[in-house]
């Protein structure tokens, strides 16, 4: 981290060096002169207006009372022009271009003064007056254009003059001296001007190297604050594994380190096969608006929508320093005083999570020398939401484990076909959310079936009454039926052949699974949300497990049934059979008998295994690391091949128990010898392989 602090001020300090070195423009000159003058006009006037006031003062005392009359008013009224003045720039501040007019005005004032006291007296020696005036006004004036006209004014009207009075031999040595201050006086101004000048460009150089050194030091301190909140935040955060809880302290601790008017979380959200989907949505903020906004879901579309869309699509920061002039803002009603906004993406490798959004109520909040600390601060953020998230999906998996382990023990516990309804909803609703769901079974001819029915359900209304539903060419059911797949709809108002019932809510997502057993669907579950929060790929997969194992249930229970409805028929038959038919009774004696042992064998000794091994081969064979074992997929699928053939066994027993109650009549039927070997053969033709041994 020093050395990112050194990396930055070394970059400041280069920024700095030709900024000093910049010429001055003129303007910035002449500006600067004007005002050196602006500040002179005061002390000038005042100096002016009492010199004037001791003028006249002294024509009164001095002059002969002919000259006097005329010079002593015109004396005390240019002294009162002069305090005027000067009252008029201690009250009022002058702009600095009204500085050299005002002053050329002073200057020709005096100018004024000493061509009337010429002409009034006709002495050579008033010419006096004149150079002290171009000389002062070489001193005073520090534009050489409002100089030279005041000079060429002067010179004219000395000459004019000069030509009106008495002629003299004195009026061509004051001419000479006039001449000489006015060379004087272009010397003193270009010395001044040239001095001035260069005292004022050592001074905005100063300035300018004072500036940029405080904006090296403002960035370094901000750039070592930067880094020691970066630090701060990232050891807050890193001991936090519940996602929810880290996503929203650091939402708050960022608006707390920075002084944010807004800080919002947007995580990519997940696409219906898996894939990262095309959407990022807020998980976490702060205020009252962001909590608002977390509420309803906001999803900004990568690429098209939002700055933050921007910053996902593009995979790096987005500064905005007035979202007002920017296309890409969208405006919320919640956050009405945003004008500027930073958005840093979220990345794990070359995986994106998501973008942390940062907005601020001053325009041009968020400098180019930030990003650099602030995406640091967000690569921080996006290592701690990647544990989080891997903590909790290590979490979820054992939780699944254990409920599905659950699951299997309770479905296996009951043979009650009305107990084994209530708990395939009342176990998926652990596994899979939903606001209703209902599990339907087969109904119709037994090749086509052409509707469904209700045979348990769970969150639907009071008063609502089970009932069925049609089958159609090319509905969302005859597609299960056909496929035998699940199928997720993330918006049912997207399906036209969609069968919404008048008596319920109004269903937005659904998710339909195939109750499947022996290659055949017996039903399926139906899970529906009322608002369009599609059911994700996980949950699909966690579903349609859960649904392998209801469907084995709902088959023993089934079976039990049967069995149970046959055990009361040949205790009816038995009960109802007359003593004298005793070959009759040793039948069904003997068939009581081996109903009793099936009974007992099926439902006890195999059935519950089988249901736990059918259950749990099927996770390890959806499971991605034993797919990608073939050794371990190989051990898998011969668990599942050794339940599949004791399943049969199982079943041929019941046919055998059909067989000897007569329920299933046997018509034997010539068959060649060969055939009926070569068949066997066939058949163990592969256990042979396996086994390395030859017929």
């Amino acid at each position: 981290m020093k050395n990112i602090r050194r990396a930055a001020v070394s970059a400041d300090s280069k920024d700095v060096s030709p900024q000093v070195n910049l010429p001055i423009s003129d303007s910035t000159l002449r500006a600067s002169l004007d005002a050196t003058l602006a500040e002179s006009l005061k002390p000038v006037s005042l100096g002016l207006g009492a010199v004037y006031l001791l003028l006249a003062a002294g024509h009164w005392l001095f002059l002969p009372p002919g000259n006097g009359r005329a010079m002593i008013p015109l004396a005390a009224g240019t002294a009162l022009l002069m305090f005027g003045l000067f009252a008029f720039l201690r009250r009022w501040r002058i702009p600095n271009e009204w500085a050299h007019p005002i002053g050329t005005a002073i200057a020709g004032l005096v100018l004024l003064n000493s061509l009337i006291n010429i002409q009034i007296t006709g002495e050579p020696r008033q010419t006096i007056n004149l150079v002290l005036a171009i000389i002062g006004a070489g001193f005073l004036l520090l534009n050489t254009g409002w100089l030279a006209a005041f000079i060429v004014v002067t010179l004219a009207g000395w000459g004019l003059m000069v030509s009106a009075a008495p002629r003299s031999p004195d009026w061509l040595h004051f001419g000479f001296a006039l001449a000489a201050a006015s060379l004087l006086s272009a010397l003193v101004h270009t010395a001044r001007v040239h001095t001035l000048q260069r005292l004022e460009s050592l001074r905005i150089q100063d300035a300018r190297r004072k500036a940029e050194l405080e904006t090296v030091l403002k960035a370094t301190e901000e750039a070592q604050r930067s880094l020691a909140t970066s630090m701060a935040v990232g050891q807050r955060i890193t001991s936090i594994l519940d996602l929810d809880t880290l996503l929203g302290q650091v939402a708050t601790l960022i608006q707390e380190r920075f002084g944010c008017y807004f800080v919002g979380i947007f995580l990519l959200d997940e696409g219906p096969d898996g894939q990262p989907g095309e959407y990022v949505v807020c998980r976490a903020s702060t205020g009252e608006a962001g909590r608002s906004l977390c509420s309803q879901g906001l999803r900004l579309k990568i690429g098209e929508e939002g700055i933050v869309g921007w910053a996902a699509a593009r995979r790096r920061p987005a500064r905005v320093d007035d979202v007002l002039r920017d296309s890409r803002y969208i405006s919320d009603a919640g956050l009405p005083h945003t004008r500027s906004e930073l958005a840093l993406p979220l990345e794990m490798g070359a995986n994106l999570l998501g973008v942390l959004d940062m907005e601020s109520e001053q325009v041009g909040a968020f400098r180019e020398d930030d990003v650099p600390f602030l995406q640091m601060l967000a690569d921080q953020v996006a290592i701690a939401i990647q544990n989080a998230s891997l903590y909790q999906a290590e979490k979820a998996r054992r939780r699944l484990t254990e409920t599905l382990y659950d699951v299997g023990r309770a479905l296996s516990g009951t043979l009650n076909l009305s107990e084994v309804l209530d708990l395939i909803l009342k176990e998926l609703a652990e596994i899979v959310h939903f606001d209703r769901a209902a599990v339907m079974l087969r109904g119709g001819d037994e090749a086509v079936p052409n509707r469904l029915e209700f045979a348990a359900a769970r969150g639907f209304p009071i008063g609502f009454q089970n009932a069925s539903v049609s089958i159609r060419a090319g509905d969302v059911f005859e597609t299960i039926y056909r496929t035998q797949q699940p199928l997720s709809i993330p918006d049912v108002f997207d399906r036209p052949d969609w069968q919404q019932r008048d008596d319920l809510p109004q269903a937005r997502a659904w998710l339909g699974l195939p109750l499947i057993h022996s290659n055949a669907v017996m039903g399926m579950l139906s899970l529906v949300r009322v608002t369009p929060d599609a059911y994700s790929s996980e949950e699909i997969t966690l579903a349609s497990t859960f649904a392998s194992q209801a469907a084995i249930a709902l088959h023993n229970a089934r079976l039990y049934e049967q069995i149970r409805r046959f055990n009361q028929d040949l205790e009816n038959l038995v009960q109802s059979r007359t003593e004298d038919l005793q070959n009759a009774y040793d039948q069904l004696e003997k068939l009581d008998r081996t109903k009793t042992e099936f009974i007992s064998i099926s439902s006890h000794e195999l059935r519950t295994p089988l249901t736990l091994l059918h259950g749990y081969t099927q996770m390890l064979q959806s499971d991605p690391d034993i797919e990608k074992n073939p050794f371990q997929l190989q051990l898998v699928n011969g668990i599942n091949t050794g339940a599949v053939r004791l399943s049969e066994i199982v079943d041929n027993l019941l046919d055998v128990a059909r067989i000897d109650s007569r329920e299933l009549q046997i018509y034997p039927t010539p068959i060649p010898l060969p055939t009926l070997v070569r068949s066997v053969c066939d058949g163990l033709s592969k256990t042979f392989q396996d086994r390395r041994l030859t017929l």
